[in-house]
């Protein structure tokens, strides 16, 4: 019975008679412990079966955040997801904007870092045009790294399933009797954007469609996304460019985009079929409930959160890229 009993460092070195710094350092692999004395300790130390108490959980007390927008429900999502997930685990965070200030990444990681956080995560932010610049000993987890995944295959980062998202979309306008889509995305391409409208083209095109480059229209970001996007439809109508379905890559601009149809004399879903991307504003679940592909935001924050965690604890993370799944949230839109 007395082999199954928990034992401590003190009793280990009365048995060997050693000090108790001489036991911590054969436990701990010092190479500074004789060859015998280790052999001796160590014999003991299994015949005792001795149990290193775990390590306490670091005490983790403020982590910081970089966000490039808040004109977007979807940031104000992430950003709430992510305080609410340290919240619970009293931790506060600190949240710093980037947003139109070209080149301001360092000078808001300096900011944290100045603020003693523990940990970092960035949102929709860049990897390699920072890389230098990032604190060797805070950890960092980007949610929408903008830099492709062959680049970044190092960093700790979660993102949607942008591929298969397009698709999804594609699917729903293709199962409405849509032939000719255009598509209202933003000024900045990605990655992420790059394989949103990939997967979009990629599934009219198996389906014997071809989407055209005039089909993907860009909007300049300027005013706002509603704005802009009712704007644009209003544009194209009035130019006569014919269009029988919208994918908008945010729900401000599937909001935008049924408000110019509407406004422009066109019914939806008979004329116009309209799906939107992120199916998190009040326009998607209640005012209008338009079609959209939902990202699952809940799933987004709560990897990254737990992944700086564990890094924050100097835990190993084996799955250094997460991708979360999407999901096709009917309305009454298409």
């Amino acid at each position: 019975m007395a082999a199954k009993k928990k034992v401590s460092v003190r009793f280990i070195a009365a048995q060997c008679g050693v000090s108790t710094a001489t036991v911590s350092r054969v436990i701990n692999n010092d190479d500074s412990v004789t060859d015998a004395t280790r052999r001796r300790v160590l014999q003991v130390l299994e015949q005792y079966h001795y149990e290193a108490p775990a390590a306490p959980a670091p005490k983790v007390s403020k982590v910081g955040v970089v966000i490039v927008s808040s004109r977007s429900d979807y940031y104000h999502a992430v950003l709430g997801g992510i305080g609410r997930w340290f919240r619970d685990r009293g931790t506060s965070t600190i949240a710093i904007n980037t947003e139109g200030v070209s080149g301001y990444l360092p000078t808001a990681l300096d900011t944290l870092y100045d603020s003693n956080v523990q940990g970092v995560i960035l949102v929709s932010c860049d990897y390699l045009a920072v890389r230098e610049h990032l604190h060797s000993k805070i950890p960092h987890v980007w949610i929408d790294c903008n830099d492709r995944p062959d680049a970044t295959a190092g960093i700790c980062q979660v993102q949607s399933d942008q591929y298969v998202s397009g698709k999804l979309a594609a699917q729903e306008l293709l199962s409405k009797g849509c032939k000719k889509p255009i598509v209202l995305t933003g000024a900045h391409a990605t990655h992420r954007s790059d394989d949103l409208l990939n997967g979009f083209r990629n599934e009219f095109a198996a389906n014997g469609i071809t989407v055209e480059h005039e089909q993907i229209v860009a909007l300049p970001d300027i005013k706002e996304y509603v704005t802009e996007s009712q704007e644009m439809i209003r544009y194209l109508v009035t130019k006569g460019f014919a269009f029988d379905g919208v994918f908008a890559t945010s729900d401000e601009r599937a909001l935008g985009a049924y408000m110019g149809v509407v406004k422009m004399g066109l019914t939806v879903p008979d004329g116009v079929r309209i799906v939107g991307f992120d199916g998190i504003s009040d326009a998607c679940t209640e005012v209008l409930n338009i079609t959209c592909v939902q990202q699952n935001v809940q799933l987004l924050t709560r990897y990254a959160c737990e992944m700086l965690m564990r890094l924050i604890a100097r835990e190993a993370i084996c799955d250094k890229r997460v991708v979360v799944p999407t999901n096709i949230l009917p309305g009454q839109t298409t």
